[in-house]
C-alpha cells in the first residue's frame, strides 16, 4: 500500500504540469488547423486533435485516481446530473411541504 500511496503523490507532484503543457500542445495544434487548406490535410490534423484530447482526458483521470477516492466522489456530486436531481429532489420537498400547511 506504500508504494500505491507514493506513486499517488508522485503523479499529484507532476501531472498538473503535464495537463498544462498538454492542453498547451492541443491549443496550438487546434490553431493550426486554420493553416490547413485540402480536405486531406484537414482530416489528419483533426485525427491528431481528437488523438490529443484523448490524452488530456487521460491525464485528468489519472490526476482524479491520484487525488484519492474523495476527489472522484465530489466530481461526481458536482456533475450537471447530480445537480438537477437535486434541484427536482429539493422542488418536490418544498412542494410537499406547502401541501402539508
Amino acid at each position: 500500500m506504500e508504494e500505491l500511496d507514493t506513486v499517488r503523490a508522485e503523479l499529484l507532484q507532476s501531472l498538473p504540469g503535464d495537463i498544462s503543457r498538454a492542453r498547451n500542445a492541443y491549443r496550438r495544434m487546434a490553431q493550426a488547423a486554420a493553416l490547413k487548406m485540402d480536405a486531406k490535410s484537414f482530416a489528419a490534423h483533426q485525427t491528431a486533435c481528437k488523438a490529443g484530447l484523448s490524452h488530456l482526458e487521460g491525464l485528468i483521470k489519472l490526476l482524479r485516481w491520484a487525488s484519492g477516492p474523495d476527489a472522484a466522489e465530489n466530481d461526481k456530486a458536482k456533475s450537471p446530473a447530480m445537480e438537477e436531481a437535486k434541484i427536482r429532489r429539493l422542488i418536490a420537498e418544498a412542494r410537499g411541504a406547502l401541501q402539508e400547511a
